[in-house]
Order: C-alpha cells, then sequence, then structure tokens
C-alpha cells in the first residue's frame, strides 16, 4: 500500500497543496521553513496512530491567514491510498472510503477536517475556535467514519533532532523494547534468567553493607513520615518478564563496556533507524501485517556527508513505503527524479512540483540524475537558478554581479554549468511541466561559427547556432508563439552571411525576442564577448600565468583587435586558443578574482561619462558592445530578485552652493 495523492487546504501555510502523483519513495526538498515538518503533521492528523485526539484539535493559528477571508474556514486534508488490490484485508478495512473500484486500481481516500460544529449565526455571536471539532472519514463521505483505519496504515515518524539517547532510556519510546517485546526471548531462557537473578538477589540481599543501606533508609524513612507510608524498602534485580525486557540495554563495542549513551548523537541517530526498520520488518511479516508508512525528518542531521549518502541508500532499497524531507544536497544528489517533491513559498503560501511520468525521457533521466552531483543538486534548492554552457561562465556571471553589489549568495541565486550546449534536459526539469522553477539560460551566440546538421541525406550547416538554441529552449517552455516568431526570424536573417563585422541585420531583434523566455543569447563566445569591457582584467589575469615580457606582449596584440570589435574570424580564433593554453575554465577562475574586486559603475562610465552617479538603464546596459547579453541578464535579475536596477542611482552629495543657498536658510524669505 501506498499514498497515491495529498491535497491541504487551509492548514497553517497551505491555502490549497495538491500533490499528484504522490511518488513513493517521496523526497521532500525545500528551504528552512517552507513548510516540510507542516506537510509531515497533516499526514500524521490522518494517518498517525499515536496522535492524541487533543492533539488532532487545531489552534486558530493552525489555520491559513489566506482563509480569513471566509468567515468560518474548514482546514481539510486528503490522503488516497492504493496498491492493496491483493489484501482483503485492507479491501474490507477501506471499503467505505473507495473513490476508484471498477476497470482500475482501486484507490481509498481519508479525509481529515477541522471546521464549525454548527452553522454560523445560530449562536448569536462570531463563532471562536471552541465551536470547532475535527473529523476522519472515508472518500467524500462525512457519514462514513474511519478513524479505526489508521492502525491498518500507520505513519511513523521520526524527527528531525531528535533525542534518540533519551527515547533508549524511556522504555515507551525505545525502539529496542519495542522489537524485544513483538520477539521476545524463549519463555525457558526468560525463566532461566529470573531464577539466576533471584539467586544473586539472595546474595545482595545478605551482604552486610545492603543490609546496613536499608536499615538506615528505613529508619530515615520513618522520621520523615512515620506510619502513614506502608514501605518496607528492599533492594533486588528485575523480578519479572517486562522488568527484564525493560532492563536490556544496547551496547556498542565488542566488550560491551560502552552504552548508546556513550555514542555520538550521530551515531545513536543511525542504531535508533535500524533498529525502528527491524521492528518494521517484523511487523510487515506477522499474518495481518501493518503496511507502515515511514517518515524521516531530515535523515542527515548530524551525520557527515558520506553517511548521509549512505543511509539514504539503505533507505531507498527499504519495502517500507518511505516519506523523507530534507534540504542537504548530498541526499538530494542521489535522489531519484521521479522522487522528488520540491516545496517552495510563493505568493503567501506553499506549493510542491514534482516531475510527473513521460515528461522526461529514460536516458535524460539517468544524465540528469548524474549532473545533480552535491554541487550542481543547489539548484533544486536555490530561489533563482542560471544555466550557463561552462565553468568560463560560472566563474564569471557571480563575479561582474558582485562587481556591480549584488551578491548572489545573498539572495539564493546559482549558477549551474551544463558542461556544453545541450539545455534542453535541465530546462525540462526546470519547466512548466516538470517543477517549475525559476530559471535562467545564457548561451554563447556562435554567431560566426555554423553547426553541421543532419537534414534528410544532406549535411547541412546551421547559422546562428545560439538563437536556434533559444528557439528550441521556448517550444520546451511552452511558449509556442514565441518559438515560431522566432524560427521565422532566424530564418529572414541567416539568407545573409556574417560580415567581416558586426552582426547580421536584424539579429537584434530575435536576440530581444528570445530574452522574454528568460534566454539570452550572446554575440559570439564568452571570452570575445567581455573583451570590451573586460579587456584591464583579461591581460592582468593573463600576465598571473605568463611572466615572459614576449608572451605578455603577443597576447595585447591578439586582445586589441577583439577589444575594438574589429577581429577577423581567425583572429578571434587566435585570441581563444592562446586562453585555451591556460584553459579557459582555469583561466575564468582567475579572471573572476580580478572582476569581483572592480567597481563596475566606473568601468561602465568610460563608455557613459555623464553616467557616474546616474542609474544605468536597459537600454544602455544592452547596448555596451559584446557583453550586452551579460549585463542585461544581470540587470533583469537584479530586477526580479531584489526588486531594483543592477546599477541604481547613486545618492549625490549636495554642492556647497545648495547647501548654503536660500533653500537651506529657513529663516530668510523666499
Amino acid at each position: 500500500m501506498r499514498l497515491s495523492r495529498v491535497r491541504i487546504k487551509n492548514f497553517r501555510n497551505f491555502r490549497d497543496l495538491l500533490i499528484e502523483p504522490f511518488p513513493t519513495p517521496a523526497v521532500i526538498l525545500g528551504l528552512n521553513g517552507v513548510g516540510k515538518s507542516n506537510l509531515l503533521h497533516a499526514l500524521r492528523l490522518v494517518l498517525d496512530p499515536e496522535l492524541s485526539s487533543r492533539a488532532r484539535r487545531l489552534q486558530a493559528d493552525d489555520i491559513h491567514d489566506g482563509a480569513a477571508a471566509d468567515s468560518n474556514p474548514t482546514v481539510t486534508i486528503e490522503v488516497d491510498l492504493t496498491d492493496f488490490d491483493d489484501d482483503a484485508d485492507a479491501q474490507g478495512t477501506f471499503d467505505g472510503s473507495l473513490v476508484s473500484r471498477d476497470g482500475e486500481p482501486r484507490v481509498a481516500r481519508l479525509t481529515y477536517t477541522f471546521g464549525p460544529k454548527v452553522e454560523a449565526g445560530t449562536l448569536g455571536r462570531a463563532l471562536t475556535i471552541d465551536d470547532y471539532a475535527y473529523d476522519i472519514y472515508g472518500g467524500n463521505d462525512p457519514t462514513q467514519p474511519m478513524r479505526h483505519a489508521m492502525d491498518h496504515v500507520p505513519l511513523t515518524v521520526l524527527h528531525a533532532l531528535r533525542d534518540a539517547e533519551g527515547d533508549f532510556r524511556r522504555a515507551d519510546r525505545s525502539p529496542l523494547t519495542r522489537l524485544l517485546r513483538d520477539t521476545p526471548p524463549a519463555e525457558q531462557s526468560i525463566q532461566n534468567t529470573l531464577a539466576a537473578l533471584k539467586a544473586a538477589r539472595s546474595q545482595l540481599n545478605n551482604d552486610d553493607n545492603v543490609k546496613k543501606l536499608v536499615a538506615d533508609l528505613t529508619r530515615r524513612l520513618e522520621l520523615l513520615a512515620g506510619s502513614q507510608l506502608a514501605l518496607v524498602p528492599s533492594l533486588d534485580f528485575a523480578g519479572r518478564e517486562e522488568d527484564l525486557i525493560r532492563s536490556v540495554q544496547l551496547l556498542t563495542d565488542a566488550a560491551a563496556t560502552r552504552g548508546i549513551d556513550c555514542a555520538s548523537t550521530g551515531t545513536a541517530n543511525v542504531v535508533y533507524l535500524a533498529l525502528l526498520l527491524e521492528h518494521l520488518r517484523f511487523r510487515r511479516s506477522v499474518t495481518d501485517g501493518e503496511d507502515t508508512i515511514l517518515a524521516v525528518e531530515e535523515p542527515e542531521a548530524h551525520l557527515h556527508p558520506s553517511l548521509q549518502r549512505k543511509v539514504f541508500a539503505h533507505l531507498l532499497r527499504e519495502p517500507t513505503p518511505l516519506l523523507l524531507t530534507t534540504h542537504s544536497p548530498h541526499i538530494a544528489a542521489v535522489t531519484p527524479l521521479s522522487s522528488i517533491v520540491l516545496a517552495d513559498f510563493r505568493n503567501g503560501h506553499t506549493t510542491a512540483t514534482v516531475v510527473p511520468p513521460g515528461v522526461i525521457g529514460a536516458a535524460d533521466a539517468v544524465d540528469l540524475e548524474r549532473y545533480l552531483n552535491v554541487t550542481r543538486a543547489e539548484i533544486l534548492f536555490a530561489r533563482e537558478v542560471i544555466f550557463v554552457e561552462g565553468a568560463a561562465d560560472a566563474y564569471l556571471l557571480p563575479a561582474l554581479a558582485k562587481a556591480a553589489g549584488f551578491d548572489f549568495d545573498d539572495h539564493g541565486i546559482v549558477v549551474s554549468s551544463v558542461e556544453g550546449t545541450d539545455f534542453a534536459p535541465y530546462a525540462k526539469l526546470l519547466g512548466p511541466q516538470a517543477l517549475n522553477r525559476p530559471h535562467w539560460i545564457l548561451t554563447d551566440g556562435d554567431a560566426a561559427n555554423a553547426t553541421p546538421t543532419d537534414k534528410g541525406t544532406e549535411r547541412t550547416w546551421l547559422k546562428e547556432p545560439g538563437l536556434w538554441r533559444a528557439q528550441q529552449l521556448a517550444e520546451l517552455a511552452d511558449r509556442t508563439q514565441l518559438a515560431s516568431r522566432l524560427k521565422d526570424g532566424i530564418d529572414s536573417i541567416t539568407k545573409a552571411d556574417l560580415p567581416a563585422t558586426g552582426m547580421r541585420p536584424g539579429r537584434s531583434r530575435q536576440v530581444v525576442r528570445a530574452r522574454s523566455a528568460r534566454i539570452y543569447v550572446g554575440q559570439h563566445t564568452l571570452e570575445v564577448d567581455i573583451a570590451n569591457l573586460l579587456s584591464e582584467e583579461l591581460i592582468a589575469t593573463y600576465n598571473d600565468f605568463k611572466s615572459r615580457p614576449s608572451s605578455r606582449a603577443a597576447f595585447k596584440t591578439l586582445l586589441e583587435p577583439v577589444e575594438a570589435g574589429t577581429a577577423a574570424a581567425d583572429e578571434r580564433a587566435d585570441y581563444i586558443a592562446e586562453i585555451e593554453k591556460i584553459g579557459k575554465g582555469r583561466f575564468s577562475q582567475r579572471l573572476a578574482g580580478h572582476v569581483a574586486g572592480m567597481d563596475l559603475r566606473t568601468r561602465l562610465a568610460e563608455f557613459y561619462s555623464d553616467k557616474s552617479d546616474d542609474a544605468f538603464s536597459q537600454t544602455e546596459l544592452r547596448s555596451i558592445p559584446g557583453a550586452g547579453t551579460i549585463l542585461t541578464l544581470l540587470e533583469n535579475l537584479s530586477q526580479a530578485v531584489r526588486g531594483t536596477p543592477l546599477l541604481p542611482a547613486r545618492p549625490r552629495t549636495p554642492t556647497p552652493d545648495e547647501e548654503t543657498g536660500p533653500a537651506a536658510n529657513s529663516g530668510s524669505p523666499a
């Protein structure tokens, strides 16, 4: 049995959350505060048999703020269960809650509501939380009680930062005690042990020091309470089977000298989880086995990264239906795409998205799961994601933003390289049909190049490959009208050859069109496009690697026509080849250090001499030769995230005349 659908309305930060299909296993990813724990608590209200009736009665602050428009809002939590067609006992239990039964797998729905007990206005006053009551019923029929169903499919939650050591000390919470109760020692072993303890008790009670201790304690109690307390103190070992089971302790070394309290917090949590899994395995194996759903909050707590991955990999192989919440990129990195539930907080409430079956092909899914290594898994937690072609762009973009006073880390922005030009799988993953996450794409224009393509049996050459990539990505983003306009526009401009210098006529119009889908197409390649804006930093970076005056002079000579925008194709190629001798990624890594320390406003003022303090408009940034595409991307990103231009106007210091003029002297008549 497994969860197949969850809907939560008006509960805490969920205005109307729908997760369908609900995957198994499910890994709920999201930043702190997005509502992962609230999601687990909502499921507990329906499925946790250990949750008391008092806890199922909500408080006023459990009702979503957005429900205030409804004078008497009702909290509703629907949980759909499936995969029990071969379980006659489950079919009998959920018979009154089925929402589908003919021609498809059975689906049972359990519904929790917390709402008014009476109609508004019948009490002659406004309703309060005391006028509310909860109910759990089957299907969509409030007259079909289903509170007992949770005993058949219970939810067990391991909370984040739980006190595993404390639980081991409490018999009512210890997973070891529960496991021993389910699989107790043989009766003869228990009787033999109790007999041995009885003999030891006799020996203990005959010890002189023990006799004195008991006598002293008896005397003290008589002085304190006289005959009002009927106590006869004695010392003993466990004398009953239950006492014996409760007294068993787990030791963690071969010499049996160190208890679980001597282990690290992370170790104690792993041991706790292992015992719980064994307990669930046993409960599943009995005749009327439980279909327990195991929910684990933040399994990364107290575990180092490699152990996080190991523990999670084991949990994925368990037959117990599994639900995890995490904000660990190490766990996200090894999570199957089909298991991801991405939670986000938007417009005052939490949303959740999954990757529906069939959206991403099997081969692309495998590639993406490899791609989501620990660093790149950050794209699942980022506020905004920028996909770029390679390491050079990934180093430079945050540095250029920092030079403008725009720190990506402050705003949860992640730049991720796809190591090539095939953006399609990544755009699908974060696109509207799957996880629906805000993302931007920066790609080289490669306008000077043409890429080979097969058209039927004829080998042809594709002009403006960067714009064609934008056109394909617009289709993936469901921007069909934009994709059609781009196709027509690119077909039109590529009838002309690329000029010796500059771009094809009409190209800029297609570049602007692509930006409406957050796709930013450069002119040539990154190293060429930034030459005009960052020539000083490019020279300083090259000089960091090369000390010979002749090499430095030769690089400067190669850079000059590229900087001026007059370089022919072979001159651009020679310039890039010189950088490639160092390595594009390594070169850009060092270049980023020089760029991050510069003042971008001052540099841009060299292009617009009267703009030292004024704001730069998008039009002005776009017109910067070569680097205009990158600057426009940063401008639009800043507006989206910060609500301000990339380079807003600087506060102006009043001149001496303004400070001493008539307006400054309030005592003088105007």
